[in-house]
């Protein structure tokens, strides 16, 4: 009789927290988020990013800042690849959209609603439109809450789940994205938040930017021979490798054929000493290595001063993506 009662109570107790974490979901978290989305006017952040990809670990460095300003939402995001020690710098203000990458003095500018239009594993409004938009389980921690959700990454479709950690004061600790074999392909740790950080007036402008960025600028060493050959991991093989002189530049074509057929094409860029402002059509699309630029079958790609474009008609974004990220792999001459 007694067992039956322990027991009971066992069952009892069981059903009471399981309802106190459906109840705490849905009721407590969901709402906090929401009310700060609602409510969120800027912040600040630092974070640790580091990639796993075929061959190596991409490392980079993260910040994010944002304000909204008359309704209308500015963001600075700065990438700055530890491993060949490059900076790219997202802006968005009341002009537009932009990429700068300081190392060559280079601006492009876009239309488009970047970087708001697709999710983001280290922008703060991702993280809150995921848990909204997404079947979540929410686990309390005695320092914050741990948030699990299967994720959707357009340009990443290895990326399958993903957890987020949260302080009590619902900043962003740490973020995990895992394969479909469990493991930790993207990991993300937030070394600064803040809610009410101070911008000064030029903060999102892209000049200042540029100029900053610039005296922090380090002069790579050694030099680049092209061209790079990728590991095609389509069904394509090399059939021609060319050389042409376009505006006084030599540009590397490489053509292959098969059941996908692409042309890639490689430059060398130089320093320049006054802003070198491009419009792009098109969309931003992000890169294990960094950002890139897709129009019409037609994805570029800049990284360590040499700019890749991928022609193609057969291949989808995915696979152009994988193409120029085995560029910086294998090099063969």
């Amino acid at each position: 009789m007694v067992k039956k009662i322990i027991a009971g109570i066992l069952v009892l107790a069981i059903i009471v927290l399981a309802g106190f974490k459906i109840f705490y979901k849905g009721d407590d978290v969901s709402k906090k988020l929401e009310s700060l989305g609602e409510n969120l006017t800027m912040y600040h952040t630092e974070a640790t990013m580091d990639i796993e990809t075929k061959d190596e670990v991409r490392s980079f460095y993260v910040t994010v800042d944002y304000k909204l300003d008359n309704d209308n939402d500015y963001f600075r995001i700065s990438l700055l690849d530890k491993n060949i020690n490059q900076e790219q710098i997202m802006l968005r203000n009341e002009e537009g959209v932009y990429v700068l990458t300081p190392k060559l003095n280079q601006v492009y500018q876009f239309k488009g609603d970047y970087p708001l239009n697709s999710p983001k594993p280290y922008l703060y409004h991702s993280l809150i439109s995921s848990f909204k938009e997404k079947d979540t389980n929410v686990e309390k921690l005695n320092d914050g809450y741990l948030i699990s959700y299967d994720c959707e990454y357009e340009n990443s479709p290895s990326w399958k789940k993903q957890d987020v950690k949260l302080s009590q004061d619902l900043k962003p600790v740490w973020v995990n994205i895992y394969d479909e074999s469990n493991n930790v392909v993207v990991e993300i740790n937030f070394a600064k938040v803040d809610f009410s950080p101070t911008y000064s007036e030029d903060h999102f402008s892209v000049n200042k930017n540029m100029e900053t960025s610039r005296k922090e600028v380090i002069s790579s060493s050694g030099e680049v021979e092209l061209p790079y050959l990728p590991e095609v991991s389509v069904s394509s093989t090399l059939k021609e490798q060319t050389e042409a002189t376009v505006n006084g530049e030599t540009v590397y074509i490489l053509t292959y054929e098969g059941s996908k057929e692409f042309t890639i094409t490689q430059r060398l860029l130089e320093d320049s000493e006054e802003i070198l402002f491009a419009q792009v059509s098109g969309s931003i699309v992000e890169l294990p290595l960094g950002i890139g630029y897709y129009n019409q079958q037609n994805l570029l790609f800049i990284h360590n001063g040499v700019e890749y474009r991928i022609y193609s008609d057969s291949l989808s974004v995915n696979e152009m993506i994988e193409v120029l990220d085995s560029m910086d792999v294998v090099i063969e001459k």
